[in-house]
């Protein structure tokens, strides 16, 4: 689970930077946005698998 959520965490910063760089972006908003929304995702996937165990 862990794992998991680092992993939400490193390929949101990632391709939201990469996303900032195409676009030209000052600030890191995209980064900062997906690597919430990975997260969240990555969180709710977890909770469902406990829920089933």
């Amino acid at each position: 689970m862990a794992f998991q959520l680092l992993a939400a965490c490193l390929i949101g910063v990632w391709l939201g930077k990469w996303l900032d760089g195409r676009m030209g972006n000052e600030r890191p908003l995209f980064a900062v946005f997906l690597t919430i929304f990975f997260m969240l995702g990555t969180l709710y996937s977890i909770y469902r698998q406990l829920l089933r165990d």
